[in-house]
């Protein structure tokens, strides 16, 4: 599907995780305003056949719902069934039957499933959640998010080392509710910039270009809670280390009050800056360590909560 350059700082933030390896993709809206787009970990899913929504319920091929990790997702042509596999557990649904059985119990579903231009189309949410996946409906950008972390991936997060949760934290598949904001992209390639509150992993703000997003670790997922765009006039942002004209925004302004640690990360030389930005603003640098993207070192200076 064809995308354009509107795009919000959680597609900024996925993008950057590519260039490291990572397996998230670009967030865009989409260049057709009624396109519905299904992202899966942060990976947009491609699809022969639209996604649409009747009843309020996204319907997608079934091999959309295949790509969602752990769980096995099978077709019966002959008997016109979708199977489901879970940690042991059997969900069947019947084309054209709006009831669902999960093992011997019977559900009703909002939709049934169907068959359109020869692909089996399925109630996308009630797969999803089946396999243990969240689900979100973003009614701005008109992407469905389905997020689903590994268990290895949320010990790591579990990590009594700080730089390791931090580390997992940017790991974590992303969803947003928020709009998609105007970008513009920073001049020197594969920089970023890091802020958490001092001591924490599961709070943690991200910028680039012209661009900050704010991000909460809500059970397997990163939630964007805040977006903004903002140029060089000097200014009030509500935040003391963004001391810079917002232009444009989306959610809710967290507040910070106590003071952060940064990661001034200079893709080009493979090194980031770090230190603290206290309450009034004052910026202390630390010094200057190699740094991948997104994979972050102990601060032997900051207090660990």
């Amino acid at each position: 599907m064809e995308k354009h350059l509107k795009t919000s700082v959680i597609g900024w933030l996925t993008a950057s995780l590519l260039i490291a390896g990572s397996a998230l993709p670009t967030g865009t809206a989409s260049a057709a305003s009624s396109a519905i787009e299904i992202r899966i970990n942060n990976r947009f899913a491609d699809t022969d056949v639209a996604p649409y929504i009747t009843n309020g319920t996204t319907m997608v091929p079934l091999q959309v719902t295949q790509q969602i990790p752990g769980s096995s997702v099978q077709w019966n042509n002959a008997s016109k069934t979708v199977t489901l596999t879970r940690d042991g557990e059997t969900i069947t649904l019947v084309a054209g039957q709006k009831t669902a059985k999960i093992g011997n119990k019977e559900v009703k579903l909002e939709a049934a499933s169907t068959l359109k231009q020869g692909r089996v189309m399925v109630p996308l949410r009630f797969i999803a959640e089946s396999t243990g996946a969240y689900v979100l409906w973003n009614p701005k950008q008109r992407i469905v998010f389905v997020a689903k972390s590994s268990e290895e991936l949320k010990k790591q997060f579990a990590s009594s080392n700080l730089a390791e949760a931090r580390t997992a934290a940017l790991k974590f598949p992303v969803v947003s509710s928020l709009k998609a904001l105007d970008i513009t992209p920073s001049e020197v390639g594969g920089n970023q910039g890091y802020y958490f509150p001092e001591g924490k992993a599961d709070q943690f703000f991200l910028t680039g270009g012209n661009s900050i997003s704010y991000y909460e670790v809500v059970g397997n997922h990163s939630e964007e809670k805040w977006t903004a765009t903002f140029d060089s006039v000097k200014a009030s942002s509500g935040l003391f280390f963004l001391p810079l004209k917002i232009t444009n925004q989306d959610g809710e302004l967290p507040k910070i009050t106590s003071r952060v640690v940064f990661f001034e990360f200079m893709g080009h030389v493979g090194q980031a800056k770090y230190g603290f930005v206290e309450p009034n603003g004052e910026v202390k640098t630390l010094g200057t360590k190699e740094m991948n993207l997104n994979q972050f070192f102990d601060i032997p200076e900051e207090n660990k909560s």
